[in-house]
């Protein structure tokens, strides 16, 4: 079976597309396949529309985390900081109340079944050799995506994810700075930096590196080289 992104020098690997500002690698790098994840019924018709002519592109309209199954995907409203952009198989948390003030898009307006995923399912089913970038930005969710790729994560080159500077400062449960670096650092990468995604710093971006990447080969019975 051929790797999914076979013919191409590089892997970007999008959880939590939203409307697809990962379409641009895509576009503007052609040695580079594009792999989205996105739940949100109606961001994925937005990003079909935009890539039926990418060939080096592909959306898989499921969540990601560290199960195989379904859940309840809660829906958030259309707002001027994004369509749709938190929703989150988590709920809101009282702090979403207090501790950000003037967000009236913290609230769910529905919600649908989704299919859940691990990544190493993915990649194991898929045969991918390596991801150069991972991107995670999942609602409170982005620990337990890494979580997911279980020995898989020695593939990850770079990435970056998103976490809470406090305990359930947006969703309930979501997770930390401090759980999340612990969890990078253990798993062998370096941080690169760390960034707030906000005026009152209540989320931070954390990129990552690899400090020993791998690549994985396919035989019966996969293994590193």
């Amino acid at each position: 079976m051929k790797s999914i992104n076979e013919g191409y020098g590089r892997l970007h690997v999008d959880v939590g597309a939203n409307e697809g500002d990962c379409i641009d690698y895509a576009r503007h790098e052609p040695d580079t396949f594009v792999l989205a994840f996105e739940p949100v019924p109606k961001l994925c018709d937005k990003i079909r529309f935009k890539t039926t002519h990418l060939k080096n592109f592909k959306l898989v309209e499921s969540a990601v985390s560290n199960f195989n199954g379904t859940s309840i995907l809660n829906i958030s409203p259309e707002s001027q900081y994004g369509d749709y952009s938190c929703s989150s198989l988590l709920p809101f948390s009282d702090k979403s109340k207090t501790d950000w003030p003037g967000r009236e898009d913290f609230k769910f307006i529905d919600n649908v079944n989704v299919d859940v995923i691990r990544l190493d399912k993915f990649i194991s089913e898929n045969n991918i050799t390596k991801i150069d970038f991972l991107k995670i930005d999942t609602q409170g969710h982005d620990l337990k995506v890494l979580e997911g790729c279980g020995e898989f994560i020695s593939i990850v080159h770079m990435g970056t994810m998103e976490a809470g500077t406090k305990s359930d400062i947006l969703y309930e449960g979501q997770n930390t700075e401090d759980d999340s670096i612990r969890f990078l650092e253990s798993n062998g990468f370096e941080i690169v930096s760390v960034d707030s995604n906000d005026v009152f710093r209540n989320e931070v971006n954390i990129v990552f590196k690899n400090r020993y990447p791998k690549v994985v080969s396919y035989n019966k019975i996969w293994s590193f080289n």
